[in-house]
């Protein structure tokens, strides 16, 4: 078995979304069971081909190509994967079925076929983990987990990346409201990250929710690394879909800290110049928007980079 970590730096453009984004922007079900019609489809494809060339436009603007990567899902966006293989942008693929309280397979029992097919640098899964609560459930999914632990691990060009929310779910998480994020979520955090290890499941890079606190960034860091054969572990910030300032903090937060590597920042950049486009397509708007999310992208990693020093 390969050893774990990926500690290069890592910016991501993240638009792996499926019932979200179908449903967001198409105003379709977002019923993940329901597959689009083709025209739907080839338009749900077309608006993710504007964010990817948006990342595109990026690098032209000085993001450093070799830090770039790409977050896709295969059902909207094999041409996007085939074309950034051609490039050399790492490709990461989802696994996970699109809007399941517990991780299920999107391709159920034929998920490895489906992998080995797609070849991707990074497989993906988001779980929502809440370590107090549903210990039947969690363990359940954390077996499912584990298997694409083992699985990517067997392989020596691919890697893991675990993204992981930690929802206010019980009464007292809801009871604090917006002190939920600063007060209670970074300790549960903790708590999930090491169950999560225990049970044997090793992602080289851990995809987590912004923290305000220098503190805690830290301690996230230090669990995401703790234990032999951790060392060089890597974590990225996801954006959550929130505004540009909250965005900004947190990476200047993690930035300068050990153990963070970059970001994966998607709907804060990219949803309302998509919006903008849908709403009056034609080529001079689809230009517009593909030059403002270059420019949301960059801005990322201007402020990740002068954060970093």
């Amino acid at each position: 078995m390969k050893s774990i970590g990926y500690d290069r730096p890592l910016f991501v453009q993240p638009f792996d979304h499926r019932g979200s984004f179908t449903k967001g922007f198409f105003g379709l079900t977002g019923d993940p069971e329901i597959t689009p019609a083709a025209d739907q489809h080839s338009a749900v494809a077309g608006a993710k081909t504007l964010v990817y060339r948006g990342l595109l436009r990026s690098i032209e603007l000085g993001v450093p190509a070799d830090t770039v990567g790409i977050l896709i899902d295969t059902q909207f966006g094999s041409p996007i994967i085939a074309d950034a293989k051609r490039r050399g942008i790492p490709v990461a693929v989802c696994v996970e079925k699109s809007g399941q309280p517990i991780f299920d397979f999107e391709y159920g029992a034929a998920w490895q076929d489906h992998l080995r097919f797609v070849r991707p640098d990074i497989v993906k899964v988001l779980v929502r983990h809440h370590p107090r609560v549903d210990e039947g459930g969690r363990r359940e999914q954390m077996a499912r987990l584990k298997q694409i632990s083992d699985f990517v691990h067997s392989s020596d060009d691919c890697h893991y990346m675990f993204e992981l929310l930690v929802p206010a779910t019980t009464d007292e998480d809801k009871a604090l409201g917006d002190r939920y994020d600063s007060e209670m979520r970074p300790k549960l955090m903790l708590e999930a990250i090491q169950e999560i290890q225990d049970f044997g499941i090793e992602p080289d890079i851990w995809k987590i929710e912004g923290l305000d606190s220098e503190d805690d960034a830290k301690a996230v860091a230090a669990q995401t690394r703790s234990g032999a054969g951790r060392e060089t572990v890597g974590n990225i910030l996801l954006g959550r879909g929130s505004d540009k300032d909250s965005v900004h903090r947190w990476l200047k937060v993690a930035a300068p800290l050990d153990g963070y590597i970059g970001f994966a920042v998607g709907r804060t950049n990219f949803s309302e110049p998509l919006k903008t486009y849908l709403a009056n397509p034609s080529e001079a708007a689809a230009e517009a928007a593909i030059q403002q999310i270059a420019e949301n992208f960059k801005g990322c990693v201007d402020v990740w980079q002068a954060a970093r020093g």
